[in-house]
C-alpha cells in the first residue's frame, strides 16, 4: 500500500498508468516511477518499508506472504534511482527470501535497514 508520496509519482500496471495516492494498493508486477521531484513510500503486507527517491523506478517482481507463519518471499527490482528499505517479517523469518535486484547486482538482505543507489550505474 502506498503510504506517502510527494511530487510526481506514477504506477504502471501492465499497459495502464494508474493514479497514485496514499492508500493505493501495489500489486506484484507493478512499476512505481518517481519524477525528478517525486518520492514514494510503500508498506508491504509483512511490514517491509520501501522508499524510492527522485528519478527512481522500482518493480515489485515477487511478493508472497503468509501472515500465520511469516513465511514468504520478496524480490524488488530497482531499475534506476534510489531505494531505502526496512525489512519486515519475511526477512526476520527467512532472510534468504528477501532480495533487491539492480541491473548489475542481486543483493540478499541480511540486515534490517539499507539504502541502494543506482545512479553510479547510469554513467
Amino acid at each position: 500500500v502506498v503510504k506517502r508520496l510527494q511530487g510526481s509519482v506514477s504506477l504502471q500496471r501492465g499497459t495502464q498508468n494508474l493514479p497514485v495516492a496514499p492508500g493505493t494498493r501495489v500489486e506484484v508486477g507493478d512499476r512505481l516511477v518517481t519524477g525528478a521531484d517525486g518520492s514514494v513510500g510503500v508498506t508491504l503486507a509483512d511490514d517491509t518499508l520501501l522508499s524510492a527517491g527522485p528519478g527512481s523506478t522500482l518493480v515489485v517482481s515477487q511478493f508472497r506472504f503468509d501472515s500465520t507463519t511469516n513465511d514468504g518471499n520478496v524480490l524488488i527490482q530497482l531499475v534506476k534511482g534510489t531505494l531505502a528499505m526496512v525489512s519486515g517479517l519475511i526477512a526476520k523469518q527467512s532472510p534468504q527470501n528477501v532480495n533487491v535486484q539492480t541491473r548489475n547486482a542481486l543483493m540478499g538482505v541480511r540486515g534490517t535497514e539499507f539504502i541502494v543507489d543506482t545512479r553510479a550505474e547510469d554513467s
